[in-house]
């Protein structure tokens, strides 16, 4: 049976989403830069902030841009913004992308913390992109054919108005790496619920029939990461600009869920994009469910499926990559400069 799919050998389908083998780690001296665009709900849970801020951090990655997905995308851009400034990162485009989700009577999810207590006077200069976020993903995959792979650690709307809209441009992505979903085991009756998968399902069965290699990263895996307070005083012990941000942030974020630890399901998803140690993963069938929302049985599948999901993750290595990275870039003045 063929293993070639879209253009991409899926018997090579981690270097295809990840930009390296599945049985080595290649340095940065090995392999150029991966390019990638993120496309972000930032601001609501804390983790996209530290993931982006993760992405900027890790030299193995080229941000070409953030795509902004769900709710006010005009105040999330600001979020961004304001991260991007203090990350040293302004020269990085910005485009908003959907607001609501493919089918209009699917509820938009907005908590009310989003930005509250932030000044964004300091940001007013940094205007997003007058390209629409699905657009501005085509355009870049297009002009990098092949070496482009999309991040999306938030709903799958602007991903799938790419796959519905823009076909052509798609099929060029390297890969996709989304933070969604849940693996408990094959079957329907070992479907879970995530927030990003209910949100647009519409959206993700597009992604998921695309034929784009596509890594699942779902909370089977994240909820064995976690951020505390030990690792939020270590963050905030520098004193920067940047650090206080993250801070800032991170104790709105707990305060909302009235927890001690924030989970970092988004930069495991960015981690699993350049470091394939980092998880274990298997090819799956996905069968997304319209009527429960957000959950999604797998089946079993040959190589040649073009999606992949996380069994496992080396905590200890993820650890290790992610806060010797976040401490480093916000112990710096000018960031991830």
């Amino acid at each position: 049976m063929s293993s070639r799919l879209h253009g991409h050998s899926f018997s090579a389908i981690s270097k295809a989403v990840t930009g390296r083998p599945d049985t080595s780690a290649l340095s940065t001296e090995e392999s150029p830069a991966l390019d990638v665009v993120i496309d972000t709900d930032i601001g609501t849970d804390v983790d996209d902030a530290y993931a982006v801020l993760l992405a900027f951090s890790s030299p193995e990655l080229n941000v070409r841009g953030l795509t902004i997905v769900h709710g006010d995308v005009g105040l999330r851009a600001k979020i961004a913004a304001k991260l991007l400034k203090l990350a040293g990162r302004a020269d990085i485009t910005l485009a908003l992308g959907e607001r609501s989700p493919m089918r209009p009577d699917r509820p938009i999810t907005w908590l009310g913390h989003e930005g509250r207590g932030l000044d964004f006077s300091d940001v007013e200069d940094l205007t997003p992109a007058k390209e629409h976020g699905a657009g501005f993903i085509a355009r870049t995959a297009d002009e990098h054919a092949g070496g482009v792979t999309l991040i999306t650690i938030g709903p799958l709307t602007n991903a799938g108005v790419l796959v519905r809209d823009f076909p052509r441009e798609a099929s060029k992505l390297r890969g996709i790496v989304a933070m969604a979903s849940t693996f408990n085991g094959f079957g329907s009756e070992s479907a879970g619920r995530e927030h990003n998968a209910s949100v647009d399902p519409e959206a993700m069965e597009l992604v998921f029939q695309s034929g784009v290699p596509t890594l699942i990263v779902g909370l089977n895996v994240t909820l064995q990461t976690a951020l505390n307070r030990s690792h939020l005083a270590q963050i905030g012990a520098s004193g920067t600009s940047l650090s206080r941000l993250m801070v800032y942030m991170t104790e709105e974020w707990l305060r909302v869920i009235d927890r001690d630890v924030a989970y970092m399901h988004d930069p495991l998803a960015v981690a699993a994009s350049f470091d394939a140690a980092v998880v274990t993963t298997i090819p799956v069938t996905p069968e997304v469910s319209k009527e429960r929302a957000g959950f999604v049985a797998y089946h079993e599948a040959g190589t040649e499926s073009p999606v992949r999901i996380c069994t496992a993750v080396d905590t200890a290595r993820f650890d290790q990559l992610f806060y010797s990275r976040i401490l480093r870039a916000v112990a710096n003045e000018r960031g991830c400069q």
